[in-house]
This record gives C-alpha cells, sequence and structure tokens, in this order.
C-alpha cells in the first residue's frame, strides 16, 4: 500500500505508526505574494510543499504538514501580497512546534519557500532559539536552495528561471508563461502597506527572457538537488537525536 506522508490525509493509527517510525514533521511555509503575471500568489508555499513532499517520498517517512502562508514581509505593495509582523511569526511557529513536541516530533524541518532575508533570518533565528529553550528537538530552518548549486549557480531569485523552473516541474497546471512579459507593468501598488520592506518600482523587469531560460528539465534538476540536501540533513539530525538516545 502507497505511504501517505501528508498529515492532514493521515487517519489516527496511521499517524501514530508513521511518527513511531520516523518523528519527523517537516513544514512547508511561504508567503501570499506576487510573481508576476505568470505564476500564482501562492507560489512559494506550494512549491515548498511539493517539495517537502518529494523529501518525504526519499525519506520513506516524514509527516509533512499542509502548507503555510503566512510569513515576513516580500514585495508588501505589490498586487495580492500579505505580509506578517516578526510577532505574529515568532507566537506562530512557537506554538506550531509546540505542538509537534506534544504529538512526538524529534526533528522539525521548517522549509521556505519564500526567500529574502527578512524571512530566512526570521526562521534561522527562531529555531535557534526554540532549540535553546527546548533541547530535545532538533529544528532545521532553512531555504529551499541553501547549500545547493546548479552549474555553479544558487538556485533563487523572485519568480526568474529557477522559481519559474521549479514550479513549471511541480505545478505545470499553474503556469502561465502565455502572460509573461520581460517587463511587467505592476497591476496594482498599495499604498503605505504594513509590513513595508522593499520599496518596490511600477515596473519590473526580469533579468532574462524566461521564455528561453526556464524550463520543466531545468526545474527537475534543482528539485532533485534540493531533495537530495534536504532528506540527507533531516537524516543526518534524526541519526545523532537516536545516536544520542
Amino acid at each position: 500500500m502507497e505511504k501517505k506522508y501528508r498529515y492532514e490525509e493521515m487517519m489516527p493509527a496511521e499517524f501514530l505508526k508513521s511518527v513511531e517510525r520516523m518523528p519527523v514533521f517537516i513544514v512547508p511555509t511561504g508567503l501570499l505574494e506576487w510573481h508576476g503575471d505568470h505564476l500564482p500568489l501562492g507560489l512559494d508555499a506550494l512549491k515548498a510543499h511539493a517539495i517537502c513532499l518529494k523529501i518525504a517520498e526519499k525519506l520513506g517517512g516524514g509527516i509533512v504538514l499542509p502548507p503555510n502562508y503566512y510569513g515576513r514581509p516580500g514585495y508588501s505593495r505589490y498586487a495580492g501580497t500579505l505580509t506578517f509582523s516578526e510577532a505574529l511569526m515568532n507566537l506562530l511557529f512557537t506554538e506550531l512546534c509546540d505542538q509537534l513536541r506534544k504529538v512526538g516530533a524529534q526533528v522539525i524541518a521548517l522549509i521556505t519557500g519564500h526567500y529574502g532575508p527578512c524571512q530566512v533570518n526570521f526562521l534561522k533565528n527562531f529555531a535557534y532559539n526554540y532549540m535553546t529553550e527546548y533541547p530535545g528537538v532538533t529544528l532545521i530552518a532553512k531555504p529551499e536552495y541553501e547549500g545547493v548549486t546548479i552549474n555553479g549557480e544558487v538556485p533563487a531569485d523572485h519568480a526568474g528561471k529557477w522559481e519559474t523552473s521549479m514550479f513549471m516541474y511541480l505545478h505545470s497546471e499553474l503556469t502561465h508563461m502565455e502572460n509573461y512579459r520581460l517587463d511587467t507593468p505592476i497591476r496594482k501598488i498599495y499604498d503605505n502597506p504594513p509590513n513595508d520592506w522593499y520599496k518596490e518600482e511600477a515596473l519590473w523587469t526580469w533579468k532574462d527572457d524566461l521564455t528561453k531560460s526556464a524550463s520543466i528539465e531545468l526545474g527537475k534538476q534543482c528539485v532533485d538537488a534540493i531533495t537530495n540536501s534536504i532528506s540527507t540533513e533531516i537524516l543526518t539530525a534524526l541519526n545523532q537525536k537516536e545516536g544520542g538516545q
């Protein structure tokens, strides 16, 4: 029978068996944020969730939570973007990790598909502080791309060739390259939004022509490298926990 990795789809007996077999919880997190006219607002969390499921498949275990769309600021002024304060995010992740410890987590991987120093630094600082208070659990907090290179480049951008390629591979049905324009005017810019961060311009110009640089093949290469890297890190953390018991 096919293994289940999605938390929300598990029956109680399946959940308890999965925790006993591998007490690893994988949390995909992102943001509802503008990603051009060719990609959906939920790209970050949708991408992270799909990647986390592939990580669980490589591990042969672990439990993947539903995608979380609450995150620190990205392009706050652009159409459809929702961003949140550090105080709220700290409370959210504290209570989430408390609950995961309650149900048996020994390793928690917080994988963010939303990049930028505001989000990434928050997650890393949160993980450090949480493990300081609760040393019995190991937190891995990182953006998907960390520690990975493809042809000498780090596969990270904002809806450029890397994210577009990964999303083409993971969610081709939600990718609409027919809407892509090299120079993309922003359809809506909000005045003085809460949690403003980047001071965005009214016109977005892509660094290269994504109709030529992005591809499903490149996306698969990125996802394979990312899932290999993170699954290895999770296994190492789990083995260290078991070895210390």
